[in-house]
């Protein structure tokens, strides 16, 4: 989502700053006024238009027809979907700090979910809160944004491992359901391209921190803004070498990459299901990534649009493709919404709690010693100082 509203997410780590900002009603029915508007000339031209909106009529028949069994469990995928998301943020968050347990990492998932949906912040809501957790449990910028990185790393592995394997099998076929090379083969080889390169980005170790320190010290705002890109490459190589530690302790936690895209896509497996007759599984896998990489365009619609075209190209009905993408959509986005406003809330308490932690870990300073002077001696014995007499005027 694009706006040009600033981020709402405050950059500083003071104790004033641990309230999350309130979801104000009127900025909720602007954001909501525009899906229902193009819902509203949508149907318009179903009536008026005829013919080339025929797709269109077709697609809203079959949602009306939806057999609610399936979308019942593609609700259920959903949340399980979550369930993974926050398992694995659970794993990678406490690996660094005690306050990231399972509580405070269903709180920022669900807190992200909301931001990215909810509030002007651009489309990158989500990452934004989640490195302001961090910072509030106590994680200085470096360690944040690296235990940030290691937890994208493990995540988008599931990614990039699904567009390979689904791509490869479909572009030598060993799967069902054929299509251009073009959709199976180049985003397959794409995929390990990248793969490969962040394990040799990892196996390098590129340095940078020096250089960071030296012009942090002194020099022009151009040269510390050049110096600490110098340290983009190392950070991405420590969070790739985190993320393979990760993988390496075979932490039952680490499923929850695979469950976080997994139910997601069965998501849209189960609305193909719940409107008509779903194509080949890879098909439905590879549409589904293929999709995600739409994501990265600042183009409204872009997922559904990519998703929409892989369907369309291998096959699938354009008023089915279209109807369950818009359905998956649907999901996907509106239903972890509530539960993404209750979890802003319980963070604001989260954070409230925390900033106390800290107060009262603070040491209070000692109190000076008093000097005094020595008791003078008189003859062998010690009497006590006389107190000046202080003479009030009558």
């Amino acid at each position: 989502m694009q706006s040009s509203h600033t981020s709402v997410l405050p950059a500083g780590n003071t104790a004033a700053e641990g309230a999350l900002p309130a979801l104000e009603v009127r900025l909720l029915a602007r954001r909501a006024a525009l899906p229902a508007a193009l819902a509203l000339v949508a149907a318009v031209a179903i009536v008026v238009g005829g013919g080339p909106v025929q797709a269109f009529a077709d697609a809203l028949g079959r949602v009306l027809d939806a057999d609610p069994r399936w979308i019942g469990a593609a609700a259920a995928f959903e949340l399980f979907s979550f369930a993974g998301y926050v398992a694995l943020l659970w794993l990678v968050g406490r690996r660094t700090s005690r306050r990231l347990g399972l509580r405070a990492s269903a709180e920022i998932s669900f807190g992200g979910a909301a931001a990215t949906r909810l509030l002007p912040t651009g489309g990158v809501g989500g990452a934004a809160l989640t490195i302001w957790a961090f910072r509030r449990a106590g994680l200085g910028v470096r360690a944040a944004t690296r235990t940030l990185l290691a937890f994208l790393v493990v995540l988008y592995s599931v990614f990039l491992a699904a567009i390979a394997v689904a791509g490869g099998l479909l572009a030598v076929g060993l799967a069902p359901g054929g299509g251009p090379l073009v959709l199976t083969a180049a985003p397959a080889i794409a995929a390990m391209v990248v793969i490969a390169g962040a394990l040799a980005l990892a196996a390098l170790r590129p340095g940078g921190d020096g250089l960071a320190a030296g012009a942090a010290s002194g020099a022009s705002r151009l040269a510390r803004g050049r110096a600490a890109l110098q340290t983009v490459p190392a950070t991405v190589s420590e969070a790739v070498r985190d993320a393979i530690t990760l993988v390496r302790s075979g932490d039952v936690r680490l499923l929850g990459a695979i469950a976080w895209w997994a139910f997601d896509a069965a998501v849209l497996w189960a609305m193909l299901q719940a409107l008509g007759a779903p194509p080949p599984l890879a098909v439905i896998v590879l549409a589904y990534f293929v999709g995600q990489v739409a994501n990265t365009l600042p183009v409204p619609g872009a997922v559904s649009g990519g998703m929409v075209g892989v369907l369309l190209a291998f096959g699938v009905e354009a008023d089915l493709a279209l109807a369950s993408v818009l359905a998956y959509r649907s999901v996907a986005i509106w239903l972890p919404a509530p539960l993404g406003l209750v979890a802003l809330a319980g963070l604001r308490r989260t954070f409230a709690r925390w900033a106390e932690e800290d107060t009262a870990a603070v040491p209070v300073p000692a109190a000076p010693p008093v000097r005094t002077r020595p008791l003078e001696p008189l003859h062998g014995r010690v009497w006590p100082r006389q107190q000046p007499i202080v003479q009030v005027p009558a």
